[in-house]
């Protein structure tokens, strides 16, 4: 019994992934069922896809029914046979003569399907063909509707086909315009760090042309900081690349644990208390992605405390699909007009300063992240009242 319903559920995933219950009339699959009524001289003929529970018509001629229950359908048998099922006379079966469309309209007598196959070997429906009178196929007809039931899979398998070029289509096109954009900021933002050394360069040539020693010092200390300010931005983006790996390995990640290693790197005081909630989860994912999105919070939360001295508070909460993690601070908070930028790639929580100057991709790479894994992540903040920074994570399967 078991492997019965194993493969009822793997034929439902097959129908399922075609994509096409409920879909309207197409030409490409009326053509063959008109095909099948000619070939076989029936005026009655559907391709009918069926589900755990009704018989559903993707194209029909001589009937005017979008669908039935699976249980009263003719086709639901055609599933259990090998090769084609051919009623000659529904009064002489005793599956057929006592149902409602052999005994009323439109009084089926004659009855012919073949399993449609997909190419994982499900049959997900049929190609049918009914009359009003007894009758029997000729083997070229038994032949020719063999072959139309695999026309019609490979239909469906060119209409998903197209369906999925279509999407990557759009991915692709998605894709390059974001990088596009990628490659502009990144070129804007380079660009300034590089003058200010070049400027830097030649006052250093000024300073010892004019053995003015302490400002070549202080000039000499400026390339520094405009030094690490670029290998920061340079680190961000390497980072940001990084996120675009696929199928990283998965492995259990004890959330807490994660965190507070976190915590210890990223601390810049001691005044600033760290609330690490007990109920943070154990569980299987990409640890390396989980990590990289708490790194981000977390020394953000630190970095842009304006007073070095308050709380962080790192919680979570659970429903049956997924984690929602919090990571909060009583910082300076954000002004509500600017909290719609600060997921941008290159926006910086404080532009115009110089305390905790960032390179402006952390958020952005966040964002990515869960958004990737299928999450979303959001902010709540107000102008000296802290901020929030809520993400939400799927589960997994528990390992």
């Amino acid at each position: 019994m078991g492997s019965v319903d194993h493969v009822e559920k793997e034929r439902l995933r097959a129908l399922e992934a075609y994509e096409i219950l409920d879909t309207p009339a197409e030409k490409d699959f009326d053509d063959l069922t008109t095909l099948a009524s000619h070939i076989c001289s029936t005026p009655i003929s559907s391709i009918s896809l069926i589900t755990n529970d009704r018989q559903w018509l993707k194209s029909k001629v001589g009937l005017d029914i979008a669908e039935t229950p699976r249980a009263i359908s003719f086709c639901q048998h055609a599933l259990v046979t090998e090769g084609l099922l051919e009623v000659k006379d529904t009064l002489e079966d005793d599956r057929f003569r006592d149902s409602n469309f052999v005994t009323g309209p439109p009084h089926i007598r004659f009855y012919a399907g073949s399993a449609l196959i997909s190419s994982g070997g499900y049959k997900v429906g049929t190609l049918c063909v009914m009359d009003t009178v007894p009758k029997q196929l000729t083997e070229e007809q038994k032949t020719a509707l063999l072959v139309l039931a695999r026309q019609v899979v490979v239909n469906l398998e060119l209409r998903l086909k197209q369906k999925q070029l279509e999407k990557e289509k759009q991915q692709l096109y998605a894709t390059n315009e974001k990088l596009d954009e990628f490659v502009h900021m990144v070129s804007h933002d380079l660009r300034e760090p590089i003058m200010n050394i070049n400027s830097l360069a030649e006052w250093l040539q000024d300073d010892l042309a004019a053995k003015d020693y302490v400002s070549l010092s202080e000039n000499l200390g400026l390339i520094k900081e405009r030094t690490a300010a670029m290998e920061n931005l340079v680190q961000g983006l390497l980072q940001y690349a990084m996120v675009q790996i696929k199928d990283l390995p998965k492995e259990k990640v004890n959330v807490q644990n994660l965190v507070q290693g976190l915590v210890e790197e990223y601390s810049t005081s001691p005044d600033i208390k760290v609330h690490i909630s007990p109920d943070l989860p154990v569980f299987t994912t990409e640890k390396v992605l989980l990590q990289q999105v708490f790194a981000n919070l977390i020394s953000n939360a630190f970095k842009y405390h304006h007073t070095g001295k308050g709380n962080i508070w790192i919680e979570a909460e659970e429903t049956a699909k997924r984690y929602t993690f919090c990571v909060k601070d009583d910082g300076p908070g954000i002004p509500h007009q600017h909290q719609h930028k600060v997921f941008g790639l290159f926006e910086r929580l404080l532009r115009d300063t110089e305390k905790a100057r960032g390179s402006g991709i952390g958020l952005s790479t966040v964002k990515k992240i869960v958004e990737d894994k299928g999450g979303r992540v959001w902010i709540k903040s107000a102008l000296g009242k802290g901020s929030t920074f809520f993400f939400t994570w799927p589960k997994q399967a528990k390992g």
